[in-house]
């Protein structure tokens, strides 16, 4: 017991000494830095998207100033949870600023959108059934927002949209978007682009419904300012009921 206590002593003792106590501070010093690096680290991971880089948005932003009327195909994917794969769909859009459009998704179309900048036609083919709805309702605005004056300058865009997150992959700019407005945002929560710095083109538009559905819309062969013919804009709506 004796030899047992003396030996406790001793080890108390060497704790006790002056380098020993340096080389704790040390070690406690390296842990506090460790630790700060690590939170640093982490802040900036989340403020990132805060840091975006909307140069490729803001080029594309400007160049729609020069645009007033534009016709493309494209390709529309829904994303349903309910089901494994997505529901593709080809189309055609035709549209001319401020207001006007026509979405046709089907070949041939199956449902018909018609903007004549005031009132918009939501036409079911199939079923021989129209819609109309002013074009400023919030049931009207994922339909024409390519051609409403929200996409018309920086200003305007950067007012409706919160750019959230930022990257590029294979070249494209990708944004995730968040709409400033409440009303906006409970119905669509995220809106994605993808835009093409080399050509600054919009390649593709995706939108997170409520019901967590995405439809994402990939656009070719755009045509920009074509001369238009004022029926384009005009819902033939003979033999239809409209509701």
């Amino acid at each position: 017991d004796s030899v047992l206590a003396e030996s406790t002593a001793r080890g108390r003792k060497m704790t006790m000494r002056p380098g020993n106590a340096r080389l704790a501070m040390a070690l406690r010093a390296g842990r506090m830095v460790r630790m700060i690096r690590l939170t640093l680290c982490i802040f900036l991971w989340l403020a990132a998207p805060c840091l975006a880089d909307n140069t490729a948005l803001d080029a594309w932003l400007k160049r729609q100033s020069g645009i007033e009327t534009l016709q493309c195909a494209f390709t529309q994917e829904r994303k349903v949870s309910a089901l494994k794969k997505p529901v593709s769909t080809p189309g055609r859009l035709t549209f001319q600023r401020p207001g006007k459009l026509r979405w046709e998704l089907g070949e041939p179309p199956a449902t018909i959108v018609v903007s004549d900048g005031e009132t918009i036609t939501l036409i079911d083919v199939r079923e021989k059934t129209a819609r109309r709805v002013d074009a400023d309702s919030p049931q009207a605005a994922r339909h024409g927002m390519l051609a409403g004056e929200g996409f018309r300058s920086a200003e305007n865009f950067h007012a409706l949209f919160e750019v959230v997150e930022h990257r590029v992959v294979s070249g494209i700019h990708q944004y995730t978007l968040r709409p400033t407005d409440r009303r906006t945002r409970t119905r669509m929560p995220w809106l994605f682009l993808d835009i093409d710095p080399s050509s600054n083109l919009l390649r593709a538009m995706e939108m997170e419904l409520k019901d967590k559905s995405r439809i994402r819309t990939v656009f070719h062969e755009p045509r920009l300012n074509p001369k238009l013919d004022a029926s384009v804009f005009t819902a033939d709506l003979d033999g239809y009921e409209v509701k």
